[in-house]
């Protein structure tokens, strides 16, 4: 129903429909409320007061003022001065100490200046508004506003306007996440409403919901008979009804026997779950998730939601589902959703509750760990200590530690071992969710749970996560806060993460120093900053680029964007990116690629000859300037046709995979002929990848024969552009052997090069090995469990494991034997070649009558040779 009829209605006496109308200023006005330093538990109350004053004002108002009138109303309750003001300014419902300093700061103001704050910076009015809801002229409003500012800039003890002004933006984001109980499951018997406010409503303390008194009923019935109407007040609940056995099944209606089975169902997975996750019960009722639960039980089975939803049966399961999730444990609420598919749209709510719930079980957990640290010495192997032994000899540990040990899989957790201390603590098991729909499919969910699952980032000793490992994790969470469709409350999980990840990789803490004694930036840093512009993320790469440049110039020594980076200067990237204005702030940034297909049936090349005639003569590159990637590569293969090797190494683009021109004409071999092996070439507009500058976009080619073998990069092309417009061809580093066709030239080289690795002991007998060729020596290694090769071949990231370990660790990697593969692949990692290593892989295959078998083993490029990638580092 639109909101003016809902207004009209309202005029005219209904008052449901201006509780229906009043839905939509209940968020703004329960912010307003806290904003103004309201205590929390008032802001229910304080929302009906101003229905109230709303309603007996409601003649005068119109639809064009409505909304202002509603603030007016705001306005008079608190000038009433009735509501406690919350001794705590309402501080601990915001993370950041910066919010909690300026939130305390805005409460000391007086009351008109700090209210044309809040209205102006807080809630879109101008001055003219302001003016409005409180009664002042324009230029009143705009002095009070004014006196506001300046009062903050002194108490805060902040230089420049712009700096107060990145405060109240920061503060505006975090008052957002603030979640508040919405007008609908508000019941009346939670709520006091009277014409003087008992005594109770003063007290910080909440009363409980089980001691009601006979004030409170009357004020209830008060407010009730006033707002709504006394028929509404003295409805019975809902008449049972006798049901068909159908109606069971699919029931038309909420009946009593239903409300009944549902709060059984609560209470027994509330007084079982104590135990599940070993714990006493009065230290499971002190569990805030567990209150939090407890409260929307008495809200959801309330008189009055039953009796709202006494018509559909379909939305109060809905409720009872959510309700389950609150008292279920970690496990028990998997448990709940894996027989049947939770939708899309319910797995924001999902992972909320899951966050808030395993973040107060692993306070306890980590809590019992650290009490018992000294005990929990003894578990160790090999002077380490080993979370694989305390989990297989917890009855050697004191009672509280064997509890929490046969109860981890409840809280899902699995142990670790804290990088900063020598003592266990706790990390989120994620693994189930991968197996419950739709976790594992909504991209969303599924980088959120990456995101959980290298949560916390940090505590009080600092990073818990090493240097090179953090930029990963800090795209991932940059990519999900610019998604749109991320939830707010998730979003609001992830941000402090972001925010001390981000600011202490680059600027370090009191545990970590990112520049060596002698002012220079230190190795780790370099490449884990770096490694930060190869991940696609914009608001990273509007920060980092500067950086990284100034310090590139200065041998590492200083930048002027290293030294004014702020704190929260990553949120003001991701909100750019959200408003869409920061592409145009980088580099290409008004880069456009539109989707095309080129068939090259019949292709002869003609129409690119002028073109090529033209940059052959001189190699000028602003020839190419403007010329569509698609144009590139007819270019690029038109001169593979004609073996102009050297046109062709102009055309490739300059990064870590272009060997010199030298290099490059001597092992130059012709490439397959486009025209003869595909059908057609596709490049698709989404399909762009941003590394710092320089921006890629992948090709794809159809095969002409439809059910030819995969060989990779043998049908994508790889295209780059830095400046002007001017794509240039990535250099491909692509190998394909096939028992079928070129294998026996393959194992011979593979077969000598072994033999003379494995008798001289040293790296330099394979030191004109290609990559395939590599991997081959140390698959035939592995199968001949010849253990001294494959380390020579491995890069290692723990070289003191012993032989044993090695050789148990690889042998148990499910690698496909040398004799039995019948073929191999290799390709560099073209999108990610300028990061601080060159990585790639082999795609080995192994096919018979009876099976068909692939294998990938990743491979990087050390210095000027190709090793195995340590799979097993971390």
């Amino acid at each position: 129903m639109q909101t003016d009829d809902l207004l009209n209605r309202a005029k005219a006496g209904d008052k449901e429909a201006l509780i229906a109308w009043s839905r939509s200023f209940a968020p703004a006005i329960a912010q307003f409320a806290y904003q103004a330093g309201i205590a929390e538990e008032n802001i229910s109350y304080f929302r009906l007061q101003v229905l109230k004053d709303f309603s007996n004002n409601i003649k005068a108002i119109e639809a064009n003022n409505a909304d202002n009138k509603i603030y007016e109303s705001a306005f008079r309750i608190l000038k009433d001065e009735q509501l406690a003001q919350s001794e705590r300014s309402n501080e601990l419902a915001l993370k950041f100490e910066e919010d909690k300093e300026t939130h305390k700061a805005i409460q000391e103001i007086s009351l008109i200046e700090k209210l044309a704050l809040i209205l102006f910076q807080f809630h879109g009015k101008d001055h003219h508004d302001v003016a409005d809801i409180l009664g002042l002229s324009e230029s009143s409003a705009d002095s009070a506003i004014s006196e506001a500012q300046s009062e903050l800039k002194k108490s805060l003890i902040i230089e420049s306007d712009g700096d107060v002004q990145k405060r109240l933006d920061l503060l505006a984001k975090s008052y957002s996440r603030v979640q508040f109980i919405e007008m609908d499951e508000i019941i009346p018997e939670e709520v006091i409403v009277a014409e003087e406010l008992p005594a109770e409503m003063k007290r910080e303390e909440k009363t409980s919901v089980n001691k009601k008194t006979l004030a409170t009923l009357a004020g209830i019935s008060l407010f009730l008979s006033t707002v709504i109407g006394a028929s509404f007040l003295f409805n019975e609940q809902p008449v049972e009804t006798q049901q068909s056995a159908a109606e069971e099944e699919n029931p038309t209606t909420v009946t009593k026997a239903m409300v009944q089975k549902w709060e059984a169902e609560y209470e027994e997975i509330r007084t079982a779950a104590p135990e599940s996750l070993g714990l006493s019960m009065e230290t499971f009722e002190q569990l805030e998730y567990v209150k939090k639960a407890d409260a929307l039980k008495e809200r959801t089975f309330s008189r009055q939601n039953v009796k709202q939803l006494q018509d559909d049966p379909e939305r109060m399961q809905e409720q009872v589902d959510v309700l389950m999730w609150n008292i279920h444990t970690p496990k028990g609420m998997l448990d709940s959703v894996e027989n049947y598919r939770i939708l899309s749209s319910e797995t924001s709510k999902f992972l909320v509750i899951y966050t808030e719930k395993t973040e107060q079980l692993m306070t306890i957990a980590d809590g019992l760990l650290e009490k018992y640290k000294d005990e929990l010495m003894t578990a160790e192997v090999n002077g380490l200590l080993s979370p694989e032994k305390l989990m297989h000899s917890r009855q050697d540990y004191p009672e509280e530690i064997e509890n929490l040990t046969s109860s981890l899989r409840e809280y899902t957790f699995q142990y670790s071992v804290h990088p900063n201390e020598e003592r266990f603590r706790t990390m989120r098991d994620i693994t189930k969710f991968y197996q419950v729909h739709p976790f594992g499919s909504d991209m969303i969910s599924s980088q959120y749970l990456d995101i959980l699952w290298s949560t916390p980032v940090f505590d009080e000793t600092g990073m818990l996560w090493p240097v090179e490992l953090l930029p990963q994790t800090i795209v991932t969470m940059s990519a999900f806060m610019s998604d749109p469709l991320a939830d707010p409350v998730l979003k609001g999980e992830v941000e402090p993460q972001l925010l001390t990840a981000f600011f202490t990789l680059l600027k370090g803490d009191e545990h970590i120093e990112v520049f060596d004694d002698k002012a220079v930036v230190k190795e780790e840093f370099q490449i884990a900053w770096e490694s930060l512009l190869q991940y696609n993320s914009n608001p990273v790469t509007f920060l980092m680029l500067p950086i990284l440049e100034e310090f590139e110039e200065s041998g590492w020594r200083e930048s002027a964007h290293y030294d004014q980076l702020a704190y929260p200067d990553i949120l003001y990237a991701i909100d750019l990116e959200n408003s869409g204005e920061l592409a145009a702030k980088l580099p290409n940034g008004d880069l456009q690629i539109e989707t095309m297909r080129f068939d090259l049936e019949d292709y002869d090349y003609s129409d690119i000859q002028p073109l090529y005639e033209e940059f052959s003569a001189t190699y000028d590159p602003q020839l190419l300037s403007g010329v569509e990637p698609m144009d590139i590569i007819k270019l690029y293969y038109y001169a593979n046709k004609i073996e102009d090797i050297e046109t062709m190494w102009h055309l490739t683009a300059d990064d870590e995979l272009k060997p010199s021109l030298e290099e490059y004409t001597k092992k130059w071999r012709e490439q397959p002929e486009i025209t003869e092996t595909m059908r057609n070439i596709e490049i698709f507009s989404d399909n762009l990848h941003r590394q710092g500058r320089k921006i890629y976009i992948t090709a794809f080619g159809q095969p002409v024969e439809a059910g030819i073998e995969y060989q990779m990069g043998a049908n994508y092309f790889t295209l780059i552009t830095e400046r002007d417009k001017i794509w240039l061809m990535q250099h491909q580093i692509n190998e394909h052997y096939t028992k079928e066709e070129n294998f026996e030239g393959y194992d011979a080289k593979v077969q000598n090069y072994y033999k003379n690795i494995a008798e001289s002991g040293k790296r330099d007998a394979i030191q004109l090995a290609t990559p395939a060729e590599i991997a081959g020596i140390f698959l035939l290694a592995l199968e001949n469990e010849d253990v001294k090769t494959m380390r020579l071949l491995v890069n290692e990231m723990d070289d003191t494991i012993s032989d044993d370990m090695f050789k148990q660790r690889w042998m148990n990697g499910h690698l496909i034997a040398y004799s039995k593969m019948t073929g191999i692949s290799f390709t560099a990692d073209a999108i990610n070649a300028g990061s601080n290593r060159i990585h790639g892989g082999v795609d080995i295959s192994m096919k018979s009558d009876s099976m068909d078998d692939r294998r990938y083993l990743q491979m990087e490029k050390v210095e000027d040779s190709w090793m195995i990638l340590d799979m097993f580092g971390y």
